[in-house]
């Protein structure tokens, strides 16, 4: 093993022995090691090395340039201790962090792109039950589609209409408890796959593996133009994903509570757990400015302004 990879599979031990599970990190920075150990062996990690291996990659977008130094200066952090020679890198100028606006669905989306992932190519039926079946579920408790994904039949508490997630982000499991319909929704589609024992995965794709992320990304993929206005051709934003159905749960949940009267300030700490997020923060950053929390917010200010004439 050469010099930089010894490096980088150190710097993914100690970060997974934090809690972090960094799949997509691990990747690019394995592909950044086998670069520096087959055209620069021995050599240290340097803003040179950095940008010669993003400069391998052609041409791709700015954003994806700034992306792959990231990754390689974040990783920086951890070389320019753990190796002598090793620098840390500087700051890049592209721009590669901060959120793009999630598409927040509408309910009857929802159920129009259900209906388009049951009519997907499936051999055995398997990977046209298990698609719809995971958008409801995730719409219905904000699931992050990688927790979806890794569910086992024996997740799920038939008794107590929970689902158990288990280790996911930060090694965390939490117990989330479904409203009547969507047990009711898990419980119809368990019963219409083969599902023989505890470990075997509640949505199985063809030949029964277990439906991943990136397939249901696909799926999304070749599923999603069904909801493009009435003569629009493609879309002007980036597509709806898989991961805006949760955004699409916390934005809905917060304005249900604020339709209904309920002190949100009260309520957000148990949204926060709900979701499994470690700090309030982390949920605050799935909520989007709708024209329903907007409308909201203008009746609150409204409220609140002609209340203080009154009192003067």
């Amino acid at each position: 093993m050469g010099r930089m990879s010894e490096l980088v599979e150190g710097y993914i031990a100690y970060k997974r022995s934090l809690g972090y599970k960094i799949l997509t990190e691990a990747h690019a920075l394995r592909r950044f090691a086998r670069f520096a150990d087959g055209n620069h062996p021995g050599e240290p990690l340097s803003s040179g090395l950095a940008l010669a291996w993003v400069g391998s990659f052609g041409e791709p977008s700015d954003w994806y340039r700034a992306r792959l130094y990231e990754t390689v200066r974040t990783f920086s952090r951890y070389a320019c201790i753990a190796d002598e020679g090793s620098t840390m890198l500087p700051k890049g100028r592209g721009r590669c962090h901060g959120m793009s606006d999630p598409y927040i669905y509408g309910d009857d989306e929802i159920v129009a792109l259900m209906e388009a992932l049951s009519g997907l190519h499936s051999p055995d039926g398997l990977r046209a039950e298990s698609a719809p079946a995971m958008c409801g579920l995730m719409r219905s408790c904000g699931l992050r589609p990688s927790e979806c994904a890794r569910l086992a039949v024996g997740d799920y508490d038939s008794a107590m209409g929970c689902i158990d997630v288990v280790a996911t982000k930060f090694n965390r499991s939490r117990r989330v408890p479904l409203s009547d319909s969507a047990a009711a929704h898990v419980e119809s589609h368990l019963s219409r796959i083969p599902a023989g024992h505890a470990g075997a995965p509640m949505f199985p794709t063809t030949g029964g593996r277990p439906f991943g992320v990136r397939a249901l990304e696909y799926a999304w993929k070749v599923t999603r133009d069904v909801l493009l206005p009435e003569g629009t051709p493609t879309w002007d934003r980036r597509p709806p994903r898989p991961y805006d159905v949760r955004h699409t749960f916390a934005t809905r949940t917060l304005e249900g509570w604020l339709a209904s009267g309920a002190d949100v300030d009260a309520m957000m700490p148990r949204l926060s757990a709900y979701l499994g997020h470690q700090k309030l923060a982390d949920t605050y950053w799935y909520l989007s400015a709708t024209d329903g929390l907007l409308g909201t917010a203008s009746d609150m200010f409204g409220d609140y302004v002609r209340g203080g004439g009154q009192h003067e």
